[in-house]
């Protein structure tokens, strides 16, 4: 007997698991769909849970994009939605300002000039898109994959937040 309950208790664990990985899928598939259709946008998904998920479409002449995605980091790994507003035309300064906020670019004085016009701007809206990322050709805010983006209506707020930063940088 003590056989049988030492074999069912990691047994019925690991089908926990397995379940558990199943039914988010499931639910971020469905969150996904409904975001698509809202937006009007166009939806690639896939039953294999380990495949990137996008929504992609153009709202007001930005092209748009919601990725989710595993990235594997040795023994564990972390899922990810990435939200993207691409720019009608790119500022082709070599501009990028990273995740941790710093700053880079080609020609320094554009640059400068570009920073002077719309850090307030940036740094304002990383307090609501986390891990925000600027170059010339995108905005783009990358979140850990919570519960709150299982819901349609959380994937449509973020995208437009993401896309009205694009649409005020000057």
């Amino acid at each position: 007997m003590e056989k049988i309950i030492a074999i069912a208790i990691p047994a019925l664990f690991l089908v926990g698991i397995v379940w558990l990985i199943i039914s988010s899928n499931k639910r971020i598939n469905k969150a996904l769909s409904d975001a698509s259709q809202i937006l009007g946008f166009t939806l690639i998904t896939s039953k294999n849970i380990f495949r990137k998920k996008r929504i992609f479409g153009e709202i007001d002449g930005f092209k748009c994009e919601v990725e989710v995605y595993t990235r594997s980091h040795g023994r564990s790994s972390t899922t990810y939605v990435s939200f993207f507003a691409f720019f009608p035309e790119s500022f082709d300064m070599g501009l990028k300002i990273n995740w941790r906020g710093d700053f880079d670019g080609d020609d320094e004085y554009l640059t400068d000039l570009f920073i002077k016009r719309n850090e307030e701007l940036i740094e304002t809206s990383k307090k609501n898109l986390r891990k925000l990322r600027v170059e010339d050709a995108f905005v783009n805010s990358r979140k850990v994959l919570f519960r709150k983006y299982y819901k349609a209506d959380e994937i449509v707020k973020t995208m437009r937040d993401v896309l009205n930063l694009a649409k005020s940088i000057k």
